[in-house]
């Protein structure tokens, strides 16, 4: 007599889910397929902007050369402010790999659609710093850099609410810890979303708002709690 097949049983809180915890999402697995993809665009973006700054010709067997180099301060502004930007968000990102334990389907979309702005970020950064040196040009390159800035803070947090929503969070944490960084991603959002509404008003306060709520990613994220025993570092045997 044939026995029973053996009812299915959840993975361990310390193997992947692989499959069936996420109907309709495809297989389920591991994060390190995305975080080498998305590392590999961050990388990209991060160098594509020393491409802007161009040496000046050396004319006069170049005697010009450091006031020709001087004025191109809104080309070199431009560079040191995108490497800023798209280096913040890739330090929170890498500190989001010890949080995320699995990926899916609408995980991974919202995933690429949060580097689709990093790709771009750095193209409104350079606008605006080109403008400073014509002020005529000032408003709408804030108000273009300021509502970039909101978008790439609301495709961060999209990642985020659909990872914890489908289960990518690593379940072994606190959820009071998982409740507070949730709160402090949407806090953030709020308020690059009201920068990016300022700044059609008044592009200057604008301007400061989306600056300060760069320098509010200077403060590094909270250390995850887990209510069990936190799992090894990564490279530790």
């Amino acid at each position: 007599m044939a026995m029973p097949a053996p009812a299915p049983t959840s993975a361990p809180a310390d193997e992947p889910v692989r499959r069936d915890a996420h109907e309709g999402e495809g297989a389920t697995r591991g994060t390190n397929r995305m975080e080498a993809f998305a590392d590999g665009v961050f990388a990209i973006a991060f160098t594509l902007s020393i491409f802007n700054l161009v040496l000046p010709e050396l004319g006069r067997e170049g005697a010009n050369l450091g006031r020709d180099l001087l004025a191109e301060w809104p080309q070199t502004l431009g560079y040191a402010a995108s490497c800023f930007v798209i280096g913040l968000y890739w330090i929170h990102h890498h500190f989001s790999g010890a949080i995320y334990r699995t990926t899916g389907h609408w995980f991974l979309i919202a995933t690429t659609l949060f580097l689709t702005m990093i790709g771009y970020i750095a193209f409104p950064v350079r606008t605006f710093a080109a403008s400073l040196a014509h002020p005529e040009a000032q408003r709408d390159a804030a108000v273009f850099l300021v509502t970039s800035l909101a978008l790439v803070s609301c495709s961060w947090l999209l990642k985020w609410t659909i990872g914890n929503r489908h289960g990518h969070v690593d379940a072994r944490l606190e959820q009071g810890y998982v409740a507070r960084l949730t709160r402090r991603y949407r806090l953030v959002t709020a308020w690059n979303v009201a920068a990016a509404v300022l700044v059609w008003a008044e592009w200057r306060v604008g301007i400061v708002m989306a600056l300060l709520g760069l320098v509010i990613k200077l403060r590094p994220p909270e250390t995850p709690r887990y209510q069990t025993e936190a799992p090894p570092i990564e490279g530790e045997s």
